[in-house]
């Protein structure tokens, strides 16, 4: 960075800033979104200014201080192609280099993965956002989460997603607790299944949505989809990793909205088991 740069951390007085940002590039997020990101990585939100004006933010997401998420790219339309994109994402790096994070990832664009691969990243598998609408369905064997419900839904995560969120799953559940659900087995208390939902400006995001089976998965889409009758909604699938998701998804008439690419940098230690991943946390966070 020139001297006419300046980095610093994110704090809360700059969402209004990211709304902005945010509202250039078209995306989803409320400002609920910016503070779970900053309140989860204090130290690894950044904001770049300018000669004194702000013109860009990176976040960063640790799991486990191991693995990293990098997020939230995103430099006003007035000061691109001045390399404070690529600013934006050394800074990241950097920080999560100096703790010690043994695998980078994130969830790029087809667009901005030109630039991450050129600093090394690899793919890991494509992404879908697709969108529809909620409505009035029935489901069985699926039931509201409960806080208590949390610890279990932890654990089953971390063998899915790779490595403990429990942060992240914990925060999703206090802020938006009538959009989350559990499935459990016929006759059984055990859950297998899980799923998450949480509102955007432009949709409500489900997500992450995990089951152990493929009913169990509809079942919790039911769920999810009842919750939110005449609202838009948002999902972020793996393509051509989960044999259902697609099927599943037109099955309640929901349409390709974009695409993403997940790459990592650093050896994929913690690739989970995305087979059964139905929806993502969301781009930004995983």
């Amino acid at each position: 960075m020139s001297n006419r740069t300046q980095l610093r951390e994110m704090t809360h007085a700059d969402i209004g800033f990211g709304m902005q940002l945010k509202a250039a590039a078209g995306w989803n997020q409320l400002p609920a979104d910016w503070k779970r990101l900053i309140d989860l990585g204090p130290e690894g939100c950044f904001v770049l200014e300018s000669e004194g004006e702000p013109v860009g933010t990176v976040t960063t997401t640790l799991y486990e201080r191991r693995l990293a998420w990098i997020g939230m790219v995103l430099v006003s339309p007035e000061h691109r192609r001045h390399g404070f994109g690529t600013a934006l994402l050394d800074a990241a790096m950097d920080y999560c280099q100096r703790q010690g994070v043994e695998v980078i990832k994130l969830d790029a664009t087809p667009l901005g993965k030109k630039l991450y691969d050129t600093l090394g990243y690899q793919d890991e598998y494509w992404l879908k956002r697709v969108q529809g609408e909620g409505s009035h369905q029935t489901y069985e064997n699926v039931r509201p989460m409960r806080s208590v419900d949390l610890w279990e839904v932890v654990q089953m995560d971390i063998s899915f997603f790779g490595i403990s969120r429990q942060r992240l799953l914990e925060r999703l559940f206090q802020e938006n607790p009538s959009f989350c659900f559990v499935a459990q087995r016929s006759g059984s208390p055990e859950i297998i299944g899980y799923l998450f939902a949480r509102p955007g400006e432009n949709a409500y995001q489900i997500g992450p949505w995990i089951a152990k089976q493929p009913v169990a998965a509809e079942e919790l889409l039911n769920a999810g989809i009842n919750a939110l009758p005449g609202k838009a909604v948002f999902l972020d699938i793996l393509q051509a990793v989960n044999p259902y998701t697609e099927s599943m998804v037109q099955k309640y008439g929901f349409t390709m909205q974009r695409e993403f690419i997940r790459m990592f940098h650093g050896e994929n230690l913690f690739p989970g088991n995305p087979a059964a991943i139905y929806a993502i946390a969301g781009v930004e966070k995983g």
